[in-house]
């Protein structure tokens, strides 16, 4: 057991948020913190329900049980950047394959985070029956993951009670807690608890890598010799690479993943992280960690990457890994993706001959996928589909453009960035009209949120730059600096000499073609 002054600084590290606290707010870096007032209540509960019970325990007792759960370790306040960037639907279908090809020890969290994006939609019962499944694995996990397990599900039990206004309930959640692990929290379950929410954080989304990345560190200033904290330190250090590539960070996470797929030899997620940060440092060993996580492991997201890495080497292998990958999840959304990308290749790539006949396969099949499944997360597909569409008919990609404009609000920042990328390439290239195309190349671009599809956004203004007008080109550069200027802190350093670094060579003419 450490010493009073140690458990006090990993207490102030662990982020307690009972003070609503947070180290990211305090230093200007998190801009995707959800404030869960108590009048955000009033979105998910009826406002009868609310007023009866307002009028029972008086807005006092209510006031002072949202300080107590304010003050919950759970994922309804790890403010774990869903609401404004990550669409709930695109993370659940992302989240279903998580929980079932995930390491036993995540499963319990990460169900717990499905109740939490269930709770989103509205979906309560979804949400309860998916902390229902979670309490299932938490008692099959070591006594500290379990325990540190059952302290974050009875929290979002307690949340999501009192967000339908059963505030009785919501106590009865909170006094069990109490019961069970009376204050103060015994510092052997700080690691257990942030190792939890780091994996929440990476289950979200890349941007999360930073932060998840300082909840592994905290974990492992407890246990260092920990293989599981380890594993985490690795793969938030993957995300954080993948979402800013700074090469320090890919430095580490080398150093961190090559101990990893060591000590966890079948980890083929650590295995095929490892294996992109490895490709354009060691292309051998890159090729042959992807190889054998391709013939080897059954998770879908896995063989997603495997496939991507083949998309501009071998059409042959590529197919043949998305069709093994669609055959163990077809509802993963995000292989639709690149099955879409994959027909864009082929097609750049294709004889004129044979350009027609690929161009009426990828429509077909594309076109099936969005009828066969109307409720995923196909943004992307839709959008090729649409480009595809362009190439023999522009007023029918045009009416696709404008079918998604009217979901605008319900798309992600992402989601809109590419709609606007397409869009703008359309007036650029089909309808020959540079202002339009320029106007959506800015919307794209005015959205603070680091994609590729914002940095092509930029790319393609900086080249339209280069052959406008002086005037002209002046108010592009103008418009980028300002947009620029005001960006969250994440964006400090990222200049635009640096961004296209990671698609150097064939990858990079793939965007300069498109």
């Amino acid at each position: 057991m450490p010493d009073g002054s140690k458990t006090d600084l990993l207490l102030a590290k662990a982020e307690p948020i009972s003070n609503g606290g947070d180290p990211l707010v305090d230093e200007g870096k998190a801009v995707d913190v959800i404030y869960l007032d108590f009048s955000k209540a009033f979105d998910t509960v009826s406002h009868s329900i609310l007023l009866e019970n307002l009028a029972a325990h008086g807005s006092d007792s209510s006031e002072q049980l949202k300080e107590e759960l304010d003050a919950l370790q759970c994922h309804f306040t790890w403010h774990l950047g869903v609401i404004g960037h990550a669409g709930p639907t695109h993370v659940l279908q992302k989240l279903a394959v998580e929980i079932k090809h995930t390491a036993h020890q995540n499963q319990a969290v990460l169900l717990g985070l499905q109740a939490y994006l269930y709770h989103l939609k509205g979906q309560n019962r979804e949400a309860l029956q998916s902390l229902k499944d979670a309490e299932e694995h938490e008692t099959q996990d070591e006594q500290q993951t379990s325990t540190a397990g059952s302290l974050i599900i009875y929290g979002n039990y307690a949340w999501i009670h009192y967000l339908q206004g059963s505030y009785e309930e919501a106590q009865r959640y909170l006094k069990l807690i109490q019961q069970l692990w009376p204050p103060p929290l015994d510092a052997r379950l700080i690691p257990y608890i942030q190792a939890q929410k780091g994996w929440s954080l990476l289950a979200i989304r890349a941007r999360n890598g930073e932060r998840a990345r300082e909840c592994f560190e905290v974990a492992l200033m407890l246990e260092p010799e920990n293989t599981y904290f380890r594993a985490g330190l690795g793969m938030a250090l993957y995300f954080s690479w993948s979402y800013f590539w700074y090469p320090d960070i890919a430095r580490k996470a080398i150093i961190q993943l090559e101990r990893t797929v060591l000590e966890q030899p079948n980890n083929y997620r650590a295995k095929i992280y490892l294996a992109k940060l490895l490709e354009h440092v060691d292309i051998k060993r890159s090729i042959n960690l992807i190889e054998e996580s391709a013939e080897k492991s059954s998770d879908p997201d896995v063989l997603r990457i495997s496939a991507m890495f083949w998309q501009r080497r071998s059409a042959e292998r590529t197919i043949k890994i998305l069709q093994r990958a669609l055959q163990q999840d077809p509802g993963y959304h995000l292989l639709y993706q690149v099955l879409a990308k994959y027909y864009k290749i082929q097609w750049l790539n294709a004889k004129e001959e044979d350009k027609k006949n690929i161009l009426e396969a990828a429509i077909n099949e594309l076109k099936q996928i969005v009828q066969k499944h109307p409720d995923l997360d196909i943004l992307f597909v839709k959008l090729q589909l649409a480009e595809f569409y362009g190439v023999r008919d522009p007023a029918q990609e045009e009416m696709i453009y404008k079918e998604l404009q009217e979901k605008r609000d319900t798309l992600s920042p992402k989601g809109r960035q590419a709609l606007d990328l397409y869009w703008g390439k359309f007036f650029l290239h089909k309808k020959r009209s540079i202002h339009e195309a320029k106007v959506k190349f800015m919307n794209g671009y005015k959205i603070p949120m680091l994609t590729e599809e914002r940095k092509e956004c930029g790319w393609r203004l900086i080249k339209m730059a280069r052959y406008c007008s002086s005037d002209d080109a002046d108010v592009i550069y103008h418009f980028m600096q300002e947009t620029d200027r005001h960006l969250p802190a994440e964006f400090a350093g990222i200049g635009l000499d640096g961004w296209w670094e990671p698609w150097a060579g064939e990858s990079r003419v793939f965007f300069l073609q498109s």
